[in-house]
């Protein structure tokens, strides 16, 4: 049985108990889609982890001479590739905040990336003669973005 109040337009208007009920179901689905925005935050430490590896990878022989490791680094990609895809296709619902948190993120480390790729190699830290422990760290710097958006990501 639903209490309603008709206004001088003839509109028909909920009870307060119908409007708080409402509220608090529209609450619950807001909250619902925010926790299904944090389903974005594995694909980001996805795309981490694959980054890492392939710099670990790329560190452990700079000179790229290896043909194991080449080959080690196209199944990386592809695995992460993969799994991405995976977990996209696993999720139900998201909010455009979601999504533009995501694509948002991504860019930002493609900013920082190309930023650390730059500094690198200006000031000779990545040079003809450098460890390869030098790629590996500035590859360690470059994931700053995609942890932390992953963290932020955790808590909404």
């Amino acid at each position: 049985k639903v209490h309603a109040m008709v206004d001088s337009m003839n509109q028909i208007l909920p009870s307060p108990d119908d409007a708080r009920a409402a509220l608090r179901e529209a609450d619950s689905r807001a909250a619902t889609v925010r926790r299904a925005d944090s389903q974005f935050r594995p694909i980001l430490l996805l795309i981490t982890a694959m980054y890492l590896v392939i710099a670990a990878l790329l560190s452990a022989n700079p000179r790229g001479g290896n043909l194991m490791i080449g080959d080690a680094v196209i199944a990386t990609f592809l695995a992460g590739t993969i799994g991405g895809l995976y977990l996209t296709w696993r999720m139900r619902a998201w909010s455009r905040t979601g999504i533009g948190w995501f694509v948002g993120s991504v860019l930002a480390f493609l900013v920082w990336n190309g930023a650390v790729i730059w500094v690198s190699v200006a000031t000779g830290w990545w040079g003809a003669h450098s460890p390869g422990i030098h790629f590996g760290g500035s590859a360690g710097v470059a994931v700053i973005p995609l942890v932390v958006a992953a963290w932020l990501l955790g808590r909404r």
